[in-house]
Parts: C-alpha cells; sequence; structure tokens
C-alpha cells in the first residue's frame, strides 16, 4: 500500500534525493524508506489526506506548522496545535487524522543506533505514552526542543557534508534536555544536597532499566529488581512508580509485550512468542497483552495479516 505525496512542496523543502516520496505500508507496518545510506528522513508534509493506523521501527516526530492536525496513538487522541511538538517511540500503532490543509514536519529517525548508549534507555519509562511537548506541558525545555528541531530540518534540506552526523548530535542534544527535565536535574535552584541525591538516584534507577533490558524474558520479580539497587522493596516500588508514572510490574509486562507484538508479524506461534517474551503461560500472556493493546495476540496476528493481503 502506497501513499505518494500529491501537494506542491516548496522548492527549498524538496527532499535531498528526488522522487524519494512515498510511504510503504505492508498491513499495518510501515516499511521506512530512509534518504538511501541513512538512518533517518523528514519532510515537510502539507497533505491534506488521513493516514491509517499502522507502526515502524522509527520514531516519529511531529511538529505542527500550520492549522490544526489529530494524532491517535496508544488508544489516546491528540490535537496539535500550531508549534505542538508529538514524539512517538518506535513501534506505536498510531493514525494521522487530516481534516482540512496545514502543514507539518515529520521526522522518521532510527533510534537503534542510540539504544546501547545506558543514559538513553533510561528515557524507555517516559516513552511508554506519547510525549507532548508544548509551552503548556513542558514549559522549561520547550523552547530549546523547538528550536533544536527547526535546526535539524535546516541541516537536513541543505544536504551539506556530515548532515547526518550533525542532525544526530542534535537527536543526542534533544534527549539530554528531556532526559534532564524528567529526572529533575535541570533545576538551577535546587541544593546541592538535593541534586546530589537525585543524581544517585538517576544512577540507580538508570542501572535498574539496564538490568531489566537484559533480563525480561526471566522470571522477575520485584524483590529481585529492588535488592538489584540496594532498597527496601516498598522504598523501591515508591521510587519506580514516581520516576515511571507506573508500577514495576506493569512496566515488565509492557517491556515484553513490545517484544512479542515484533514477534507477532512473524510466523512464530503465539505460544512459543508467550514463553520467549517472560511469561509463564499463556492466559497470562493473553491477558497482558489485551491489557496493553486492547486486543488478543491472535487478533492482532490476525489483523496484521488481513491488512498485508489487502
Amino acid at each position: 500500500m502506497k501513499y505518494d505525496r500529491i501537494n506542491k512542496t516548496p522548492a527549498n523543502y524538496e527532499q535531498p534525493i528526488q522522487n524519494f516520496v512515498c510511504r510503504n505500508l505492508n498491513g499495518q507496518q510501515e516499511q521506512v524508506d530512509y534518504i538511501p545510506e541513512s538512518h533517518m528522513r523528514i519532510w515537510r508534509n502539507n497533505q491534506p489526506e488521513s493516514y491509517s493506523m499502522h507502526h515502524h521501527n522509527a520514531m516519529e516526530i511531529i511538529v505542527c506548522m500550520e492549522n490544526e492536525y489529530v494524532v491517535v496513538a496508544n488508544s489516546q487522541t491528540y490535537t496539535l496545535n500550531v508549534g505542538d511538538i508529538l514524539i512517538l517511540p518506535p513501534h506505536m500503532l498510531h493514525e494521522l487524522v487530516c481534516n482540512n490543509p496545514g502543514v507539518r514536519f515529520i521526522f522518521l529517525i532510527n533510534m537503534e543506533i542510540l539504544s546501547c548508549l545506558k543514559d538513553f534507555q533510561t528515557l524507555n519509562p517516559l516513552f511508554l505514552e506519547p510525549y507532548l511537548c508544548n509551552a503548556n506541558t513542558r514549559p522549561g525545555i520547550y523552547q530549546q526542543v523547538y528550536a533544536t528541531l527547526m535546526q535539524m530540518v535546516d541541516i537536513y534540506f541543505s544536504n551539506e557534508t556530515f548532515w547526518e552526523c550533525s542532525i544526530y548530535s542534535l537527536i543526542l542534544e534533544i534527549m539530554i534536555t528531556i532526559g534532564r527535565d524528567y529526572f529533575g536535574l535541570n533545576e538551577k535552584n535546587i541544593n546541592p544536597a538535593s541534586y546530589n541525591k537525585q543524581q544517585e538516584y538517576y544512577e540507580k534507577f538508570a542501572n535498574l532499566l539496564t538490568y531489566i533490558d537484559a533480563n525480561y524474558t526471566e522470571e522477575l520479580t520485584l524483590e529481585q529488581a529492588a535488592d538489584y539497587i540496594g532498597f527496601s522493596k516498598f522504598h523501591f516500588s515508591r521510587l519506580f512508580k514516581q520516576y515511571t508514572n507506573t508500577t514495576f510490574y506493569d512496566y515488565l509486562c509492557h517491556k515484553r509485550i513490545q517484544a512479542a507484538q515484533s514477534m507477532l508479524t512473524m510466523d512464530i506461534p503465539i505460544t512459543d512468542i508467550a514463553f520467549q517474551t517472560g511469561f509463564n503461560n499463556l492466559t497470562t500472556f493473553c491477558r497482558c497483552f489485551k491489557k496493553f493493546t486492547d486486543c488478543s495476540p491472535t487478533e492482532y496476528r490476525n489483523k496484521f495479516r488481513h491488512e498485508s493481503v489487502r
């Protein structure tokens, strides 16, 4: 299934590689067409059409430039106004709804090359949901994030030497800004004792998330996780909720379901997927999958296959 750009784009926003103008869907999975020999694609989108429910392995960043733009992601609806920024993590199902003419910049960026960075992994809990950034939701960092994204746009369309490295350096700058804001490390007036405590908690939390990433397919308990970073389970539960806005077990299930969603697009028995992603039995797997996706594993796979043959 292909969606082609049909509206005239200003010359200074034409893709650096000509005839590079379409998006490809295989069922609900989008095969992202990055710029050849690169890991990203940015474009000035002015299509009046909607874009059906889909997911991809790229992080998607949408910056609304003219009129409203509606995004449905993770069963939530976001109406973006001019200047609003919405960041969608890889593999999150989402739909783009456009009823009126408008303009927005859309970034598709492969973040896998950053996945080896422990600091980057600590942002995983933040991106369990779409990340909305505007003057109201993130007043302390919004202007900086917006300005950096516009700088990325200028570099991309100039197509100068080292453009990709330059853009990735700015992506890291944005992630650092978001991370420090999230963990309360941007506050200028915080006293040294409080700042040191925040840093201590951050280091422990970063180590914990690395531990979860390495062991989520195993039988992992709250007591084990708390012991790993040297907290009582009660203190651990409170801090985990504070840093992630979710419980340890919900986070662990979410991590496992994300892996299962990717495996369900392949020809692997559902029972095998359940055990390979850390669930002890099929019933628990199906119940958790339903909780996080609003459908059963079988329904998810059948929908994917049905869309693939249309």
